[in-house]
């Protein structure tokens, strides 16, 4: 079959990271690749629009050290995705690929291929390619890459839960940018696969930028079995505003000389929009709306006096429900 194929390699810490996150983030994710004109396909610039929605193979190269001519270059694949956006900066002349992450896959490259279609002359290009169809899911892309990546803990967050169904994922942006929306007082399920294959001394810690979530966890997580599967309890506090945004994020570490020391360029963020959910609201004016009744009916009356009309009531009853709940809605006033 012939595919795209976008490429990361070792010649930098950062393009390794590129690649741990793509094995860390959800389905569905965005992930942010760039690239010098240089190293895009000739034919994929002349008509780039062509790859809107498009399928894509991201591969992991092994070999390409910069300064030696005589690389020998290894590449591995790890996951599908598809375009979501691309853009082509007229300032620095960098192409922007955004990808919406898939399955993992397990793919090799044709021997027929053009060598000037590949790395380290093209680093995002359509190449003749075979899907082989065992050990294409996350432990087996694990398995592969890991001897060419530090001592380090993998994961892969494979949802968010609420207490009956899975969370989605939103964009924004052109679909440049995903993130999910978290109601406050809520609670949910991290659901994760955590990975330790060289058994080293490493762990995760799991943050939150705006300090409005609890993480019910030992943190930093750490696993002493090569492969596991956790479910991690988050609760979102209750928020004195309408919505907020927090980064939740992943933060490798390891033990060194007795102290814990950050891998910085392997951390990884998931958006989230924490907001005020609609059901609360609505549940306090009905029932403030009832208190306001309780009281109404209470209220002793003279024998001469009347009830108003039935529309009028109506009317008054519609407005003070609507009034509590936008109160509570729009300045969390209760």
């Amino acid at each position: 079959m012939n595919t795209l194929c976008a490429f990361s390699s070792d010649s930098r810490e950062l393009y390794k990271a590129d690649i741990y996150r793509v094995l860390a983030l959800p389905t569905d994710h965005i992930v942010h690749f760039r690239y010098k004109k240089k190293y895009v396909d000739d034919n994929i610039l002349s008509n780039v629009n062509s790859i809107k929605k498009q399928k894509v193979a991201i591969f992991f190269t092994h070999g390409n050290e910069i300064g030696n001519s005589e690389n020998e270059y290894t590449h591995f694949s790890v996951r599908w995705a598809t375009v979501s956006h691309f853009e082509i900066s007229k300032e620095t002349d960098v192409f922007h690929l955004y990808m919406r992450l898939g399955d993992f896959c397990n793919i090799t490259l044709d021997s027929g291929n053009s060598i000037e279609k590949q790395v380290p002359s093209k680093f995002f290009s359509r190449l003749s390619c075979t899907e082989v169809s065992s050990e294409n899911n996350w432990q087996s892309r694990i398995n592969v890459l890991k001897g060419y990546f530090p001592d380090i803990t993998f994961f892969h967050l494979k949802e968010i839960r609420n207490s009956w169904r899975k969370k989605s994922i939103h964009y924004k942006n052109d679909k440049k940018f995903s993130y999910y929306n978290l109601n406050h007082g809520d609670r949910y399920t991290l659901k994760m696969a955590v990975a330790n294959p060289k058994n080293s001394d490493t762990k995760i810690e799991i943050m939150d930028s705006s300090e409005e979530i609890t993480i019910n966890c030992i943190n930093p997580l750490e696993t002493s079995i090569q492969f596991d599967d956790y479910d991690i309890p988050i609760s979102v506090k209750t928020l004195q505003v309408l919505k907020q945004a927090s980064l939740l994020q992943f933060k490798p570490k390891k033990v060194a000389e007795g102290s814990d020391e950050y891998l910085g360029e392997y951390a990884t963020n998931i958006e989230l929009n924490l907001r005020l959910s609609l059901t609360r609201p609505l549940i306090f004016g009905m029932f403030s709306t009832i208190a306001f009744w309780a009281l109404l009916l209470a209220k002793p009356l003279s024998k001469t006096a009347e009830w108003p009309s039935t529309t009028l009531l109506f009317v008054s009853t519609l407005m003070f429900f609507v009034s509590s709940s936008s109160l509570f809605f729009w300045f969390n006033k209760k």
